[in-house]
């Protein structure tokens, strides 16, 4: 084991437990995952000289401290361990588990952070000790293994996977270079570094992309944080109650914000029964900052809430939640933008993005279809209510989704007063959205509906004509603050909307109750005021135009611009997996041809085939050869390799009688000649097996100088 081979096998666990960086932040681990290499590669340069059966004892300990002064150190005194040092290293083995409960980045707490150098620390010790027992390829597993870890939180993809595989790429150079190599030996590792790394990226890129559009697999998926074991209310059932007349003035809570807002949320609930509105998304352990899959451009606002007479976990969020503070182990279900609490909090501190679009930009987006195979399919629909064809059979836009809404607003009442209608499940949206009565008598006016109802029967409609779509109950917010600056939000602002989803831009809300009532006035630029103005440029139902579908056209009478054809990434790994693949299997055995047709030669060319052979034989093995160099020049040559003597004299003699002394190469000659070759072989062969590795694929000795 020598250094340079240390220092790669431990390079390569460091790159393993940087791996990690998506999830915790780069800033956040290279000093404790740093430091435990650095403590490995000391403690194991001090005992290549003594304490060598010690050496795995020193590492451990060595790492732990390491461990606990980077990352636990609020448990020491005066820097030193102490009792809650230790218990902490005990909890943070189950670090991994509450890092998959997590958003991430996750929040750099010790109990989270601490298993990425603990992980680290074992890759290490196994490495080093891999390294002095088995060949130098074997130790590099437990970097692997750590980097593999990894991926199964969040896989590498584009300039990420690249730099990982070129960092591998020249650990597995430096791992296997010889301490004795040469500068003119360098060429064929760089070749095999070459190949090498494009292999791995390939087949890291090819990894990471689902070829059917399945998201791709993370832990995270089988492992979330729960949600609070008491059943807790619905805001969706608390709706009715808190427009009631005795509940209807009471505060729930106020706030003071960088912009005025339009609305705050409670929950999105995207699943439905037939009866009730659930969701079943995973709640997960709010991180250091929320990521939003939005593609348009956003800016970032907050918020100071102040909570006055909300019971519950749900805390007032808004949809593309970014930040918290003042909250006790937040949880976000990042898909509906909810935030839970277990314990009530006073006040906090929300940040969140709000998309920079304006109308013509809703105007032209269309559907996000791949969140329709996300939802859950409808209950089975009462046929009165599948007959109902508001959109003539349009196709699903945005402009679809508002002349839904438009349709709701025209032909549907919002009911208002004490005796507030109840229910949002089959029965009541027959009686909402039919002329009928809940005991299926005909009634000679529709029921009026609460804004739930409203969004209910919505949310049906969409989904019926393709359209994604989903509850959410919340608030609205007041128009103006009051004299202390702070706005105030009552029960009365209470009401459910629902939301479709729109390609690039996400969840868009819509308010099909249009609830006049309110008397709010719309903020310029504001999400109601963008919808607004997209609501006034849409067109009766009769007048939208689906959008175009481009034709298919054939390619052979297209005299254009010709089209270049898609590159395939499983046709690139495939095509540098099966270069590798013909560099190790395809050159030894051009070499073993060629030997095998040198040897069939007859008379003095059998003689010269075998001095051919030794030289590319000598000339693979690093021996530097020259035009006209005798069979003795190459044997000066080859002095580093004095087992080689023996066969070259065999060959010389051989060459001398066939070229030089005048008289018929007999067969016995040609015979002498080729087994000085095959003793030069066996001298060869008694070489390291990463020099014969090397020869086999030596690409120079080829071709003929």
């Amino acid at each position: 084991m020598s250094r340079r081979q240390t220092i790669a096998v431990l390079a390569a666990v460091l790159v393993g437990g940087l791996c990690f960086g998506p999830v915790f932040g780069l800033r956040n681990l290279w000093l404790p995952v740093g430091s435990v290499c650095l403590i490995t590669f000391v403690v194991t340069e001090i005992c290549r000289h003594w304490l060598a059966a010690w050496r795995p004892i020193l590492i451990v300990l060595g790492g732990l401290l390491a461990v606990v002064e980077t990352v636990l150190r609020a448990t020491t005194v005066a820097g030193l361990p102490t009792a809650a040092s230790i218990r902490a290293l005990g909890d943070g083995l189950t670090g991994w588990r509450l890092t998959l409960e997590s958003t991430w980045p996750a929040r750099p707490d010790p109990e989270l952070v601490v298993f990425v150098p603990l992980l680290t620390l074992i890759a290490c010790l196994l490495a080093v000790e891999l390294l002095d027992r088995a060949p130098p390829l074997v130790a590099l597993i437990p970097g692997l293994g750590v980097i593999g870890a990894s991926q199964l939180y969040i896989a590498a993809d584009g300039w990420g996977a690249v730099l990982i595989a070129a960092a591998l790429g020249l650990i597995v150079v430096a791992l296997l270079i010889p301490d004795n190599l040469e500068y003119r030996r360098i060429a064929p590792w760089v070749a095999t570094a070459v190949v090498t790394v494009a292999a791995i990226v390939c087949g890291l890129v090819v990894s990471t992309i689902d070829p059917v559009g399945r998201t791709p697999y993370s832990l995270q998926k089988v492992q979330s944080a729960t949600a609070p074991g008491v059943r807790q209310t619905s805001p969706l059932d608390e709706l009715a109650s808190r427009l009631s007349a005795r509940e209807r003035d009471e505060v729930v809570f106020k706030y003071t914000a960088s912009k005025p807002v339009d609305r705050w949320r409670q929950v999105a609930l995207d699943d439905f029964d037939g009866a009730n509105w659930t969701t079943d998304h995973p709640f997960l352990r709010m991180g250091s900052e929320v990521a939003s899959d939005v593609t348009v451009p956003t800016s970032l606002e907050s918020a100071n809430v102040q909570l006055e007479d909300l019971d519950g976990p749900w805390l007032p969020s808004q949809l593309l939640p970014a930040t918290v503070s003042g909250v006790t182990d937040p949880q976000v279900e990042p898909i509906g933008g909810t935030l839970m609490s277990s314990g009530r909090p006073d006040d906090y501190k929300l940040t969140w993005r709000k998309p920079d679009i304006d109308a013509q930009y809703l105007l032209d987006a269309g559907i996000d279809g791949d969140v329709m195979n996300g939802l859950s399919d409808l209950p089975p629909v009462p046929p009165e209510i599948a007959s109902i064809d508001p959109l003539q059979g349009k196709r699903a836009t945005f402009e679809t989704a508002i002349a839904l809404e438009k349709y709701m607003r025209q032909h549907y009442t919002l009911a208002v007063g004490d005796n507030l209608p109840t229910g949002y499940g089959w029965p009541q949206l027959k009686s909402f959205l039919l002329d009928e009565k809940p005991g299926g008598a005909q009634a000679e006016t529709k029921q009026p509906g609460t804004s739930a109802q409203f969004a209910a029967a919505y949310v049906v409609l969409a989904r019926l004509n393709g359209i994604p779509a989903r509850l959410v109950v919340g608030f609205r917010a007041p128009a103006k603050p009051e004299a202390d600056g702070y706005y105030t939000v009552r029960n009365s602002d209470a009401f459910a909307w629902p939301e479709v989803a729109v390609d690039g831009l996400g969840w868009w809300p819509l308010d099909p109750a249009e609830d006049a009532a309110t008397g709010k006035s719309t903020v310029a630029g504001s999400i109601d005021d963008i919808t607004s103005q997209a609501r006034a440029a849409v067109p009766s139902v009769e007048k939208i135009k689906d959008p175009e579908v481009p034709p298919q056209t054939d390619r052979g009478d297209d005299t254009g611009t010709p089209i270049l054809p898609p590159i395939s990434l499983t046709a690139v790994f495939a095509v540098s997996a099966g270069l590798l693949l013909l560099w190790l299997v395809g050159v030894p055995l051009l070499k073993l041809v060629r030997s095998a047709r040198r040897r069939r030669r007859g008379g003095s060319a059998a003689v010269v085939g075998a001095w051919a052979e030794a030289r590319d034989r000598l000339r693979a093995h690093g021996v530097p050869v020259t035009a006209g160099m005798t069979v003795r020049d190459l044997a000066d040559a080859a002095k580093e390799l004095p087992e080689t003597a023996g066969g070259l004299t065999r060959v010389a003699r051989a060459v001398d009688h066939a070229l030089w002394s005048g008289g018929a190469t007999t067969p016995d000659v040609q015979r002498d000649a080729w087994t000085g070759v095959r003793e030069l072989q066996k001298a060869l062969r008694g070489r390291p097996w990463v020099d014969r590795f090397q020869a086999s694929l030596e690409l120079r000795t080829l071709f003929t100088r």
